[in-house]
């Protein structure tokens, strides 16, 4: 249900929860008062656990908050709030997935270290911000740009010559020249933290009889292993069954989803924005 065809139904329920609206013919004085607040009553009926909610806060803002904004909003990434996921889901049984799975096709990576209580915290403020914004008047409908430009690029260029490692493949006099320049901030972003390429992985597939076919990674999962070789021909084999060499030109970013905090993401962020 989208979120507009949510508002229209609960505004019709809210409306029909007036008997002298619904079942007179009668015009209703507009000095008369509702004799049930539907709202008050609604806000008083619902129950939600305000710690998790706090504690969901807290997570989705180091989690998921660079991408979706603080307040789950929007920002790079989709509006949250809004998301047919979110409306639909109960208990989590659609946003969990797509937490623990990701979306590879749409960049988003796959939070398969988040354990299962800071699942359902996230689960919980994700559900109290899509309350609020059907029983507020107001939902900020953007996420300013400055918002995300508050790290420390000192702090940056340390981790990108420390702890981060970047500098192993990366140079600031070289393919990093300039890079504030060629990029929108937002672009920057999808760059830095989501530059996963699916098609730029190759794999070297050594059969039995020691043939070997090399060639762009088309197909990976538990059991195949798919490539289009450079004959142009499209090949698979069941796992078990060959030697496999994959090479993944984007392994090192992959598995800084995994190592990075929010803050090594801001700061190294706030860094690249000074190699104008």
């Amino acid at each position: 249900m989208s979120f507009r065809v949510l508002f229209v139904s609960l505004v019709t329920t809210a409306f029909c929860g007036l008997p002298a609206f619904c079942q007179s013919n009668k015009p209703v004085s507009a000095k008369q008062p509702p004799k049930h607040d539907v709202a008050a009553s609604s806000r008083k009926e619902h129950k939600e656990d305000l710690a998790a909610v706090a504690r969901g806060h807290e997570q989705f803002k180091s989690t998921c908050g660079f991408c979706h904004g603080d307040d789950a909003t929007g920002n790079r990434a989709p509006d949250l709030v809004r998301s047919p996921v979110v409306s639909r889901d109960e208990k989590g049984d659609r946003i969990e997935p797509v937490i623990r799975n990701g979306r590879p096709d749409k960049g988003m990576p796959a939070f398969t270290t988040l354990k299962q209580n800071q699942i359902d915290d996230i689960v919980a403020f994700l559900h109290h911000q899509v309350y609020e914004a059907i029983h507020s008047s107001h939902v900020p409908g953007d996420y300013p740009l400055a918002k995300l430009l508050t790290g420390s690029a000192s702090a940056g260029k340390a981790y990108f010559n420390g702890p981060g490692a970047c500098s192993g493949c990366h140079s600031v006099t070289g393919d990093l020249a300039g890079i504030a320049a060629k990029y929108s901030p937002i672009d920057l972003q999808q760059h830095m933290v989501y530059p996963s390429r699916e098609e730029q992985r190759t794999a070297i597939v050594t059969l039995a009889n020691g043939q070997k076919f090399e060639g762009k990674v088309v197909h990976n999962d538990e059991f195949r292993i798919g490539i289009v070789a450079r004959d142009g021909w499209h090949h698979s084999w069941p796992k078990d069954q060959v030697k496999i060499e994959i090479h993944d030109p984007l392994a090192a970013h992959r598995e800084l989803m995994e190592k990075y905090t929010d803050a090594d993401i801001h700061n190294l962020f706030a860094y690249l924005e000074t190699l104008k």
